[in-house]
């Protein structure tokens, strides 16, 4: 848990500056990723890891999260952090070119797919294809960072005004937005 906090402490205190100072310092910061987690870890055993989520998310930050590669069941077998119970939780399984579901699964914990087989990348001077969840998470990532750099005077008022509820309000607009599968 000490290490999990520590690594995602950076954001919450740039995002917090920005926060107190009106964007004169720090970083507006709106979502982090996590492509590393424990397959088949029960959350209730990390609870101050999963609470962290809550912390940033009170801060105007989504988290997003890479469920695991096994062919499981998370809502059955756990995996952590996708199956914390944070509303500021955006749990991604991988999708493959017909947009069917691979790896990781889950209709409670896992709330999005994303392409994350076959993945076209580069490698040691050269290209190649890879597969895995640590494609799709931060891509689901990018799309979230990406949605917040829309020029809407709305969403720009309410990240300042109350950023939890922006956070969520863009979580929404985003699995609102995804085919389901």
């Amino acid at each position: 848990d000490a290490e999990v906090i520590e690594a995602y402490d950076y954001p919450l205190i740039m995002r917090k500056l920005y926060n107190s100072t009106n964007g004169q310092k720090g970083a507006f910061v709106v979502v982090t990723n996590s492509s590393w987690g424990i397959d088949q870890a029960d959350p209730n055993q990390y609870p101050l890891w999963c609470a962290y989520y809550d912390t940033l998310g009170a801060q105007g930050i989504l988290s997003c999260a890479a469920t695991t590669n096994n062919n499981a069941n998370v809502d059955l077998v756990g995996d952590m952090p996708t199956a914390c119970p944070s509303d500021f939780m955006v749990s991604v399984g991988r999708t493959n070119k017909k947009d069917g579901v691979e790896g990781g699964t889950g209709p409670i914990n896992v709330d999005l797919g994303a392409p994350g087989v076959q993945i076209y990348t580069t490698s040691a001077n050269s290209y190649t294809t890879t597969t895995g969840t640590s494609f799709s998470s931060p891509l689901a990532a990018g799309i979230i960072a990406l949605m917040y750099s829309a020029p809407c005077a709305d969403i720009a008022g309410l990240s300042k005004s109350n950023p939890a509820q922006a956070a969520l309000l863009m979580k929404k607009y985003l699995l609102d937005g995804v085919d389901k599968l």
